[in-house]
């Protein structure tokens, strides 16, 4: 192995480098020289490079050359949307709806789990899934990944000329991309809830029967509460949502760092090291967004339709039942779904639809140097 890197670093700089095909080939200059050989799991678009130090630019988990890699938006918004349905319908609708029902009812996971299942069974997961769960699915992952492929266009040359570290730089395209995805996604997460949340679904019923209520469930709404309703709660969701994936993507590249990188800029992360520290960085983001996304379900359930839910008011009738421990125990309630939850989320969106992406379209093509 040794001898073949040290052969392919000494090729001439004019000599083109081949990452897949023929009609991938890409030239470099001296110091943008980049491996096409595959290192245990490590992706082929994942760059070996020779730079000083302060040139180095790690948007992505591995060091990227000086001239960054950047996805095409589009591109990224279909492979997002398509991997996070996907995701949604095979377990995270799950996740999410045990999350909700634990903030917003009583009893133990497995008594909510019973109550989903127990007139219609395992149908009865996917209520509110067909057709505001899978709008939602389609628009987080299409909306966040296009956002961030997009967020990371004008940040990049700030980390290329020294001005901005790429820690933060990965946190800001994170935490705007989670921002554009907040106000987009506030209807349909209102019209989920209130499915989710309303004792009629837990009536017997087909899930055909069961997508058509819940197509009612919005023009209700809007008859009842008005357009306006539909943003119930938007503000608060998308400073969560800024929040959520600012942080998450902070401790994802925290944990590669600390616990893989070591301190070495040049070395290159695998696709399992990747979603090791994405998996923890999520973990890790839950536990300080998870009194926000408490009081998103407690603002747009069913039981509080037409009402106007004051956070601080929220929290201070809770002091007044039980102190310190009362608010506390409400601000952790679904702390065991929702952690799961936003491990699983932050590696999809973060390491696995980079991975997809990759697969589809091959690798993403190197920007122009800049001068």
């Amino acid at each position: 192995m040794l001898p073949n890197i040290v052969h392919l670093l000494a090729q001439p700089a004019d000599m083109p480098f081949s990452s897949q095909s023929q009609h991938q080939q890409q030239h470099f200059s001296p110091t943008e020289q980049v491996s096409s050989m595959v290192i245990g799991t490590r992706s082929l678009c994942t760059p070996l490079v020779l730079l000083p130090l302060p040139s180095l630019l790690a948007l992505s988990p591995a060091a990227a050359p000086s001239s960054p890699q950047q996805e095409s938006t589009f591109r990224k918004f279909l492979v997002s949307g398509t991997v996070a349905w996907i995701y949604e319908f095979s377990i995270g609708h799950f996740l999410e709806f045990t999350k909700v029902l634990k903030q917003t009812k009583q009893g133990s996971y497995l008594q909510l789990v019973q109550g989903i299942m127990r007139e219609k069974g395992v149908v009865g997961v996917w209520d509110g899934f067909f057709p505001w769960g899978s709008i939602q699915a389609i628009a987080k992952g299409a909306v966040f990944g296009g956002a961030h492929a997009l967020a990371l266009g004008p940040v990049a040359p700030l980390v290329e000329r020294g001005e901005l570290s790429p820690l933060v730089a990965e946190t800001m395209a994170g935490g705007i991309a989670g921002g554009f995805q907040g106000m987009v996604l506030s209807p349909t997460l209102l019209l989920k809830t209130r499915v989710m949340t309303d004792p009629i679904f837990r009536e017997r019923m087909s899930m055909w029967e069961t997508s058509k209520q819940s197509a009612r469930v919005g023009f209700k709404v809007i008859q009842k509460e008005g357009l306006a309703a539909l943003m119930k709660g938007s503000l608060t969701f998308s400073l969560k949502r800024v929040a959520d994936w600012g942080t998450r993507f902070y401790f994802a590249v925290i944990s590669e760092d600390y616990l893989f990188k070591k301190g070495d800029a040049t070395y290159v992360l695998s696709n399992h090291e990747k979603l090791a520290a994405s998996l923890i960085g999520g973990g890790l983001s839950s536990l300080l967004t998870l009194p926000l996304d408490v009081m998103v379900a407690q603002i747009q359930q069913a039981s509080k339709a037409g009402q106007q839910v004051s956070v601080l008011a929220t929290f201070q009738a809770e002091f007044k039942q039980g102190g310190w421990e009362r608010v506390a125990g409400f601000a952790t309630k679904g702390f065991v779904a929702r952690t799961l939850h936003v491990a699983l989320t932050t590696a999809l969106m973060k390491t696995l639809t980079s991975v997809v992406y990759e697969k589809i379209y091959g690798c993403p093509t190197p920007q122009p140097a800049k001068s």
